[in-house]
């Protein structure tokens, strides 16, 4: 619909009133640019709306889900790719829903093959009936999109069961286009108003049907269709958007089949603040023309040139006021604008050329990054590059193809800044890893000297000595050998008085002494006899503890040889770690340099192609002024 404006003034330049033979492109075009456009600005919130459909019980799911909504596409890729090598996510159902994302964030990047490389993993796994279903018309839209319809055909036949709302109204809308594209347009129709009333899908499909009647010489079929579409009740921006071009669309048909009286009232209804507006204005005054209203059709061009110079349509209507002031003899008149036609468009000419060599200097891109705009996502939408190539750029930086590219220019070069962060990351990673290899060193020592394996051997050993003592002690049923020290200690004494009463016994009497002596002693003996199982309990278990306490400092000395050899591989694991990484992102920087060079020079072509478009137009238009500026010269030549 855009290029209609391209061809209005070869047709009508020369003050002809004759229908022109051909003033737009084929109508089914524009079908395709709807479903085109649908497919960058709609999948985002029918993913979402999928997405709302079940809970998130994975964390690394839920992250990428964040990034996701937030609009970081990229961030969220690479979430998913994360999560998909970590174990966390556990739940079947949740990996093939995160594994789903992933598959449709490939496709909106263009990236068909490795979506739908994806999509085949995801079907040949076990998957739910409803993921299943999902995947077949997620594939049928990547078909669709690729131009292969029967295959998009086929995929949409083989979903069993009702999909979402959303997802069941887009597989219509799908549906619908390839009814259409086949020539069948009763079963389009049957299957357009099987579309949920609500939906907007059921508008482009009736849009899209419109168009490819119209196309097909049906006019009474697209007429109504189309005017149902441009006088529909709505206050949703997209829907008026629609509305603008179905009325736009209907007024151009009509005024190349000369119904001009119907066109204007079709054009009527498109809004002055609508992006069609220009078009719709071009087109007005030529309908007021053909049916002989001179100075009616100067309004509406006087009009467009008090809009944007650059604009093609408003070109052209600097073309079309002389023809008007022809028309309605004013022939001096005439002679004059055609002059400042022709010297305007020599000077946009010059300006289109300084438009390139700028570009060509980095000019645009420059201006691109003025105030961070490649850093903020939406601020290109908000605010416009302040540049000398801007006025004849607004088309393309308004496009969605052009928007894709700077948002793939603005990942690129959030990636350069990740990895340089990365990179200056490492030093900081070394030093912090020396210094717990040295704090590791220094604490080493003192704990091998405190887990000494010949200390656990010596203890071992005295622990082997004490047992055979009390196996001892027990063959020979030694009541004395557990003797507390105060026992001892009388033990001793007894002794002592043995030998004094031995030592005295012949120089005189000493049968009491002996007496007192077999009494305390045999009462001493009484009392370790009765308490020698208690005490040999008591030792027995004093002989367990020791064991377990021989187990644990074993196991001691075993987990620091382990704890040492693995800090030790650790160490060296995470060294090669680093030195590996370093190198492989200073790989990376260099090719993702390489890939912002190859970037920036995409984007310098696009600007300098939608450039080159403009100069062969406004070289047709400088033509077209020179051509009637010497015809009406002649004709006030021969006058004379």
């Amino acid at each position: 619909m855009i290029l209609v404006k391209n061809n209005l003034s070869s047709m009508f330049a020369s003050g002809s009133k004759s229908a022109p033979a051909r003033i737009i492109k084929p109508l089914r075009r524009l079908s395709c640019l709807v479903v085109v456009l649908l497919c960058g600005h709609f999948c985002k919130p029918l993913l979402a709306a999928k997405l709302d459909e079940h809970r998130v019980e994975d964390l690394e799911y839920g992250r990428a889900l964040f990034q996701f909504y937030q609009g970081d596409d990229f961030g969220a890729i690479t979430q998913l790719m994360i999560a998909d090598e970590r174990p966390q996510m556990r739940t079947r159902l949740q990996t093939n829903e995160a594994r789903l994302l992933l598959a449709d964030l490939y496709y909106d990047y263009g990236l068909y093959t490795e979506s739908q490389d994806l999509f085949a993993r995801l079907l040949s796994a076990e998957v739910s009936d409803s993921i299943q279903n999902r995947i077949w018309f997620n594939l049928a839209r990547l078909r669709f999109e690729q131009g292969h319809f029967d295959q998009a055909r086929d995929l949409l036949a083989r979903i069993t069961d009702t999909l979402p709302d959303s997802v069941e109204s887009e597989r219509k809308y799908l549906l619908t286009n390839l009814y259409l594209d086949a020539g069948q347009y009763a079963a389009a129709a049957d299957i357009s108003n099987r579309i949920d009333s609500g939906s907007m899908w059921k508008t482009y499909a009736r849009y899209n049907l419109a168009v490819s009647r119209i196309e097909d010489d049906n006019y009474k079929v697209g007429k109504n269709l189309l005017e149902r579409i441009g006088q529909m009740k709505t206050t949703a921006p997209e829907m008026l958007a629609l509305r603008d071009r179905a009325n736009l669309s209907l007024g151009l048909k009509q005024l190349r089949m000369n119904l001009n009286q119907p066109a204007l009232e079709s054009l009527s209804r498109v809004r002055l603040e609508s992006p069609l507006t220009n078009e719709a204005l071009l087109a007005t005054g030529w309908a007021r023309y053909r049916l002989d209203q001179f100075d009616k059709a100067l309004v509406p061009w006087r009009l467009l040139l008090r809009r944007n110079d650059v604009d093609a349509a408003t070109q052209e209507a600097i073309l079309a006021i002389p023809s008007g002031y022809v028309e309605l003899g004013h022939e001096e008149l005439a002679l004059k604008h055609y002059e400042i036609a022709a010297n305007q468009f020599e000077t946009q000419l010059k300006l289109l050329d300084d438009a390139i060599a700028s570009i060509e200097s980095d000019g645009l891109i420059s201006a691109l990054r003025e105030k961070s705009l490649l850093f903020d996502r939406s601020s290109l939408q908000r605010l416009p590059p302040s540049s000398d190539v801007t006025p004849q750029l607004y088309l393309l930086l308004a496009s969605t193809e052009f928007q894709r590219e700077i948002k793939r220019y603005q990942e690129l070069l959030d990636l350069r800044n990740s990895l340089h962060y990365w990179g200056t990351s490492f030093p900081a990673l070394e030093l912090m890893l020396e210094e717990r290899r040295r704090a590791f060193e220094q604490q080493l020592p003192r704990l091998q000297q405190s887990t000494e394996i010949e200390q656990l051997e010596l203890k071992r050993a005295q622990r082997d000595e004490l047992a055979r003592r009390l196996n001892a002690i027990d063959a020979n049923q030694n009541y004395e050998a557990y003797a507390t020290p105060e026992e001892q200690e009388q033990l001793e004494r007894l002794q002592r008085v043995t030998r004094s009463i031995e030592k005295v016994g012949g120089q005189r009497n000493t049968s009491y002494q002996q007496d007192m002596l077999r009494l305390l002693s045999g009462l001493l003996q009484y009392e370790l006899e009765t308490d020698y199982p208690a005490r040999r309990w008591k030792a027995r278990q004093q002989l367990v503890h020791l064991d377990r306490a021989l187990a644990e400092f074993a196991y001691r000395v075993n987990s620091l040889g382990q704890i040492t050899e693995r800090t030790e591989l650790n160490f060296s694991f995470f060294q090669q770690r680093i030195d590996g990484q370093s190198d492989r992102i200073r790989n990376l920087r260099d090719r993702v340099d390489q890939l912002l060079l190859l970037q920036e020079q995409h984007i310098n072509n696009l600007a300098i192609a939608e450039i080159r478009r403009q100069q062969q137009h406004l070289v047709q238009l400088r033509l077209n002024a020179r051509f009637e500026l010497a015809k009406l010269y002649d004709k006030l030549t021969a006058e004379e």
